[in-house]
């Protein structure tokens, strides 16, 4: 028997090494570079017992607060900027092409399908705010047909699935493109809004001295036969936050102007009253890669 003392590498390579019997390729990839940077980690930063028993009730915490209407879980990935580069290395789009961002932890499936121009809101939620655009291939034709999948939140600061007291329906909406591939509905001007912060992701910000807030976005998830399906926002250029996101959403392609339009415009779109915005918004989507590409979030069996 050797009495050469283990060291800190001979545990990481034992570790590593117990993977080797995984007939699944990817999965022995991805559970040895997970061990392999966990490791380097800690070894890194000399992470303490005391560290790592604080680390392990952190995530008990976050076990325990993640339910139907809170996932805390996403809430680490979107402030840790994983979400933002996962979605980055999953869609490297051209140039022309809409770019994408995060989903985001308030994304409900089943909205209900409207009419074009139709409101989104069930009850007074802001200035409303005329959105409208076009839905186009890389080449500029239109594609008709095409879902938009919108929500955003109102001047409370809440998504519905935040308010048991909303309507279900509240403030999101389906859409689908004219034969030209424009589309348009009828939304509120969003603002701008802190994650949840009352638990654990919300004491991580609060002790590395960052801000929980989002800028004001209106979120879609745009789909099409034939054509990758693309989450992103519609950022306000003029919001506060857009250096600072909490989650690392805001690209600048993404900005648009709210532009303000008076209650006697004659453009003003039906159901109206008062002063509003309009928001002109082309979506270019690039072509699967496959038939059936890619795999939609947004889409439940």
């Amino acid at each position: 028997m050797s009495s050469r003392r283990t060291a800190p590498a001979d545990i990481t390579a034992a570790v590593i090494a117990s993977f080797e019997r995984s007939e699944d390729e990817r999965l022995r990839t991805l559970a040895q570079s997970l061990a392999r940077h966990l490791h380097a980690f800690a070894t890194e930063v000399g992470l303490t017992q005391g560290e790592w028993e604080e680390g392990i009730r952190i995530l008990t915490e976050t076990g325990d607060i993640t339910d139907d209407r809170r996932q805390e879980f996403i809430l680490w990935s979107d402030t840790l900027g994983l979400s933002m580069l996962v979605d980055a290395l999953a869609n490297p789009f051209p140039p022309g092409a809409t770019e994408s961002t995060v989903l985001g932890p308030f994304y409900v499936p089943g909205s209900p399908q409207r009419s074009y121009g139709a409101s989104i809101a069930e009850e007074a939620a802001g200035t409303p705010a005329w959105i409208h655009g076009r839905v186009l291939d890389l080449s500029g034709g239109p594609i008709e047909g095409a879902e938009l999948d919108v929500w955003q939140n109102g001047d409370d600061r809440l998504y519905a699935v935040q308010n048991p007291e909303a309507p279900e329906d509240h403030l999101r909406g389906r859409f689908t493109a004219r034969e030209d591939g424009s589309y348009a509905f009828l939304a509120v001007r969003p603002v701008p809004y802190p994650i949840p912060d009352d638990g654990p992701v919300g004491r991580m910000l609060a002790a590395t001295g960052r801000h929980p807030w989002r800028p004001a976005h209106v979120h879609m998830i745009v789909r099409a036969p034939g054509y990758r399906t693309l989450a992103t926002h519609i950022f306000d250029r003029e919001s506060e936050h857009l250096g600072s996101d909490a989650v690392f959403a805001v690209k600048p392609s993404l900005l648009r102007e709210f532009v303000p339009r008076r209650a006697d415009d004659p453009e003003r779109p039906g159901g109206i009253e008062g002063e509003w915005f309009s928001v002109e918004n082309t979506i270019v989507l690039v072509p699967a890669e496959e038939p059936g590409e890619p795999v939609d979030p947004g889409r439940t069996a």
